[in-house]
């Protein structure tokens, strides 16, 4: 036999690990040259006499060495020597928010419950009519060239009428228009700190600002939160240790755990800010949700905080727009950061998303998203048997048993047909165990593929640990 598994398979008793040790050690000896595409989670399955979730395990060890990489809607293929890692760097060799495409990329046939998008029903419709309430204007060419780095006003009026749906009275004056959430973060990353800086996060946090900070060479440092959002002593312990440049935090609808920050626990977090004259960055990405609305940092400290929202949660992640209020004393920095970072938002999608907000689209919007959301929530818990109140949100933060690792249960329910996000693409520490997997509930329109995820996973929790994570 010549097949670059044929030495595997005279050992098969071994672990998955041994199959991922296997296909680094073909592709090293040339056996699987790069841009090679390896066979099917269930071919190799087949070809082997093993289980799928040894392949799908190996697989994904392989990716995090670096060694191979999946592609949506071909497959998986051989990655050049440049990409190879240490096997001992373990989820380190992979970059935060590769962690999180990782199960989707892996298998694209799979139920998608592992990326955050709102339900699709209804966007095409809206987007088709501010398209076309664009093309009915008569000045176009005042589109078609360069504008303010934070947008001209007719933009940021629009952006402050948006944060008003949300809650809050901000000045246009003070809103700054963005290229969606990622690209805000990047440009108040550069804007706020500097290389060697610290800045502070939940122990849990979204994976963009983990690759931010990586980017900027910038240095996360975790902070413990319980139920209530973050805990104030550890908070305050950390700005007494590491005299940070700011906190990064996404106190409403946290990602991934859904946690919501008690009033009273945001104003002890803003005590212990005013006290040290640490900056708050509030990620907003899913208070749209929340009724009645949580009081944002935003409102707390005006002074301190800079918010952060937008479009492509509620309407749709191709709608690149969002919005960001910034103290005055900021400005000055937070222009040329958003020259650096995009120089202009398109004016023509501002003016799409005008629209959708004058029109009343864009609450249209909110409700419906929030109607689904809570409608999933309620399935989820009573499939999974969550004991807290059911929140609206998109996302579902299911902890696991002590003796389940998250790794495993992620590619156990990946061989099972069902994508679910590792909770270690959320940590900040290393060596942090997450304790939970993120079960993302609106991506998938059909509620009947949703309820069979959900069962799914409900029986791999259910069953014998030994049986459920087999190797062969």
């Amino acid at each position: 036999m010549t097949e670059w598994y044929a030495r595997w398979l005279s050992r098969r008793g071994e672990a998955y690990s041994s199959l991922a040790d296997a296909i680094e050690q073909a592709i090293r000896n040339g056996h699987l040259p790069v841009g090679a595409q390896l066979p099917t989670h269930r071919s190799l399955a087949g070809e082997l006499g093993v289980a799928v979730s040894t392949v799908s395990r190996a697989y994904a060890e392989a990716t995090k060495r670096g060694l191979i990489g999946g592609t949506a809607g071909r497959g998986t293929f051989v990655l050049s020597a440049d990409n190879y890692q240490d096997p001992r760097l373990g989820r380190e060799g992979l970059r935060p928010l590769e962690r999180l495409y990782l199960p989707f990329l892996q298998r694209e046939d799979a139920i998608n419950l592992s990326l955050n998008e709102p339900m699709p029903a209804a966007t095409e419709q809206r987007l088709r009519e501010a398209i076309s309430a664009l093309a009915r204007k008569v000045d176009l060419d005042e589109l078609a060239h360069y504008q303010p780095p934070q947008g001209k006003a007719a933009h940021r009026a629009a952006g402050a009428a948006w944060i008003r749906e949300l809650g809050m009275e901000v000045s246009a004056d003070d809103v700054f228009v963005v290229s969606g959430g990622q690209t805000a973060l990047m440009t108040v990353f550069l804007g706020l700190a500097r290389p060697g800086d610290v800045v502070l996060t939940e122990h849990l946090t979204w994976p963009g600002a983990l690759s931010v900070a990586r980017l900027a060479d910038i240095r996360l440092v975790p902070v413990t939160m319980d139920a209530d959002g973050i805990m104030p002593d550890a908070f305050e312990r950390a700005c007494l240790e590491h005299r940070p440049r700011f906190l990064y935090t996404m106190p409403t609808l946290h990602n991934p755990t859904a946690i919501t920050a008690s009033r009273a626990r945001r104003d002890a977090i803003v005590k212990i800010a005013r006290r040290h004259q640490v900056l708050i960055v509030e990620d907003d990405a899913y208070g749209f949700l929340v009724q009645p609305r949580a009081t944002a940092y935003c409102e707390l400290a005006p002074e301190l905080t800079v918010y952060l929202t937008s479009l492509s949660k509620c309407i749709s992640p191709a709608l690149r727009v969002g919005f960001m209020v910034v103290p005055p004393r900021l400005h000055r920095s937070m222009r040329a950061a958003t020259r650096a970072t995009t120089s202009t938002v398109s004016p023509i999608l501002l003016e799409i998303a005008r629209h959708l907000i004058d029109s009343g689209s864009g609450r249209e919007a909110i409700a419906f998203q929030s109607s689904v959301a809570r409608k999933r929530q309620e399935l989820a818990a009573s499939i999974l048997g969550h004991g807290e109140p059911v929140k609206t949100s998109f996302h579902f933060w299911l902890q696991l048993p002590p003796d389940i690792r998250h790794a495993a249960f992620v590619a156990d329910a990946l061989a099972r047909g069902v994508s679910v996000t590792p909770g270690d693409a959320f940590t900040v520490s290393p060596d942090q165990e997450p304790g939970g997997v993120r079960i993302c509930l609106c991506a998938e329109p059909d509620e009947a593929r949703v309820r069979s995820a959900l069962l799914t996973l409900s029986r791999l929790l259910e069953a014998d640990h030994a049986e459920a994570l087999s190797i062969v």
